[in-house]
């Protein structure tokens, strides 16, 4: 049953692939996305954009997002809105007051694309 409305049935969705360590060709541990994504329901909120004006400038929007739990890192995928972004930090738990306050936030920031390269 669904505690908080905000938390555990977010209106937006983003697609995380959580980070898995895996041994590289040298014998060293390495963290990577893994091959297959999480659903994440989350509450976001615009924290900065500041859109280019000309082309080849490139664009920052950075997004808040806030979910019961989130599986993310800093080297985890994430999809929102059907592009790419990445995990500005790692994510913030935050026990809260009690269960149906515990929570997890975490910062997308956008990959630029530049303008006229598709």
């Amino acid at each position: 049953m669904a505690r908080s409305r905000l938390l555990d049935q977010g209106r937006e969705t983003v697609l995380v692939w959580p980070e898995v360590e895996v041994l590289n060709a040298r014998g060293q541990r390495v963290k990577v996305p893994a091959d297959t994504p999480v659903k994440v329901y989350v509450t976001t909120s615009t924290q900065r954009s500041g859109d280019s004006e000309l082309p080849g400038q490139v664009s920052i929007k950075t997004v808040r997002c806030i979910a019961r739990n989130a599986p993310g890192g800093s080297w985890s995928r994430v999809e929102y809105q059907g592009e790419e972004w990445d995990i500005a930090a790692p994510p913030r738990f935050t026990p809260g007051a009690s269960r149906a306050t515990k929570h997890c936030e975490f910062i997308l920031r956008s990959r630029n694309k530049l303008q006229g390269n598709a």
